[in-house]
């Protein structure tokens, strides 16, 4: 079923007017569902809270942003935050102002090499179609810190930082906070 916002559903292929009956209040459960999506994807993951006591407005406190990525590139996990381990180090992070100490890891993710096969299907008009890969498949890791990195952040209340860097040669890479 497609819903249109003026009440027009697409049920099994055919095209009918919201107009009562079974086909309107199909399409107005598809608008109740799109509604609530909308309003989930709005809202996103609020950050990990890294202070004691209660939540603070946003105002109040500043956010780190990782960098990570599902795309060839850089990325960069968050290890630890002022000696406190991280479980999702490609989470957000609500901090207190003032500085605070970063531990980071970083890989660089390499773009898929997947060589499509073709098969007997192909002849036929059949899309060639690549072998041994899933999409839920991650990207080949070409490179990967061996330890990790130690920065220090100064975080102002109500700011975004989002930690950036790059690769050097052999071991070597660098990060920073970047407003």
């Amino acid at each position: 079923m497609v819903c249109f916002a003026r009440r027009t559903c697409q049920i099994d292929g055919w095209w009918t007017a919201g107009s009562g009956g079974r086909s309107s209040h199909l399409c107005g459960g598809c608008l109740t569902a799109v509604a609530f999506l909308s309003v989930g994807c709005a809202l996103g993951a609020s950050p990990v809270q890294m202070y004691d006591g209660a939540s603070l407005p946003k105002e109040q406190v500043g956010i780190v942003r990782s960098a990570c990525k599902t795309g060839p590139g850089l990325t960069i996990m968050i290890v630890r935050i002022d000696d406190k381990d991280i479980a999702k180090g490609c989470a957000d992070f609500a901090l207190l102002p003032g500085d605070h100490n970063l531990e980071l890891s970083a890989k660089q993710l390499g773009p898929r090499l997947d060589t499509p096969m073709i098969r007997s299907g192909s002849v036929l008009g059949a899309p060639p179609s690549p072998t041994g890969y899933s999409a839920e498949q991650e990207l080949p890791v070409v490179w990967a810190s061996s330890s990790p990195l130690r920065i220090t952040c100064s975080i102002k209340a109500g700011q975004e930082v989002t930690i950036v860097g790059n690769v050097g040669t052999g071991p070597d890479w660098e990060a920073r906070c970047q407003k």
